[in-house]
């Protein structure tokens, strides 16, 4: 049976070639991880706030801009009013909305009978997947032209 050594264990065998002193080689390491641990949480920072950010930015100003869905064969599809979330992510922010709308959707129970009702939300992502797809579209469409 072979055992593997940690991350960490792994790197202080390496420095052990070059640095005899271990209580040196263990201030290396943990001074490493640090600044390993302050750089990850800049980035999720910076993406935190540049991503979701624009998504938000996007979702508080879009009274009146958003796709709808009148019934089956009719919607109104209208492109992202900011372009930001899409030029970020290539998806539009309103099928994020879509994809959040279906999840409460299904964690919603009826009051009388305490299930779901399975067949409306089948029904709904069926739309939701036409609306998002005539989206996608138009997004590329707008996108194509600037």
């Amino acid at each position: 049976m072979s055992l593997s050594l940690k991350k960490d264990d792994l790197i202080s065998l390496y420095l052990s070639r070059v640095i005899p002193i271990c209580e040196l080689r263990e201030k290396i390491i943990i001074d490493k991880n640090k600044l390993e641990d302050k750089e990850t949480l800049a980035y999720h920072t910076d993406r935190w706030d540049t991503i979701a950010g624009s998504h938000y930015m996007a979702h508080d100003t879009h009274m009146g801009k958003f796709s709808l869905i009148f019934n089956s064969e009719h919607f109104v599809v209208k492109p992202d009013h900011r372009l930001d979330f899409y030029n970020l992510t290539g998806i539009s922010y309103q099928i994020v909305e879509l994809i959040h709308e279906l999840i409460k959707l299904k964690n919603k129970t009826n009051p009388w009978t305490n299930t779901t009702d399975k067949e409306l939300l089948i029904q709904d992502d069926a739309l939701y997947s036409q609306l998002a797809t005539l989206i996608m579209k138009e997004m590329k469409l707008q996108t194509s032209f600037d």
